[in-house]
């Protein structure tokens, strides 16, 4: 099987840690989304990098990696993260992977229409954090599963959950 993953909120608890650096700026925002345009850029240039180290991993995600690639899964990550607002996001985010020891056989960045990337590697299977992204990707025939979420796609809170149904569903 070849399983599409994306990162933020799927691999990393990113929510957490935006809105920690979020309520020291911007107190009155729930969600970095809703800044200004100007007040935005200027927030994840200021932050992402410092953000992007305090990343933790969602629980399961290392057992859920090794269990894939144990059974010959393929794991191909799409992200949308490019460098953008900071120059050293790609770098960075190779460094988290390899850091936290996720193996995976592919890694594809600043991938805003997931769907045609995953049809083009593939994929059997898309878990990301987005009901938008999953859209995309399921128009083409893939299976999605959301992370974080209640979803009309099966939803999960981590990925000890994602490993009980696909053992039980594949």
């Amino acid at each position: 099987m070849t399983i599409g993953i994306d990162i933020d909120n799927t691999i990393t608890k990113t929510k957490e840690t935006i809105y920690e650096y979020l309520k020291k700026d911007y107190p009155q925002y729930e969600d970095y989304k809703l800044l200004p345009p100007k007040e935005y850029v200027k927030f994840l240039k200021k932050n992402l990098s410092k953000m992007r180290s305090k990343y933790e991993l969602v629980a399961g995600v290392r057992e859920a990696f090794n269990y894939f690639h144990e059974n010959n899964d393929k794991i191909v990550i799409i992200t949308a993260r490019n460098n953008k607002y900071y120059h050293g996001s790609i770098k960075d985010t190779l460094a988290f992977l390899s850091q936290n020891n996720l193996k995976y056989d592919k890694i594809y960045f600043k991938q805003s229409k997931k769907g045609k990337k995953a049809y083009k590697e593939n994929i059997d299977l898309f878990i990301d954090d987005k009901e938008q992204v999953l859209d995309n990707v399921s128009k083409y025939g893939i299976k999605c599963l959301c992370m974080n979420q209640s979803s009309k796609y099966p939803s999960f809170q981590n990925w000890y959950e994602i490993l009980e149904y696909l053992k039980k569903e594949v």
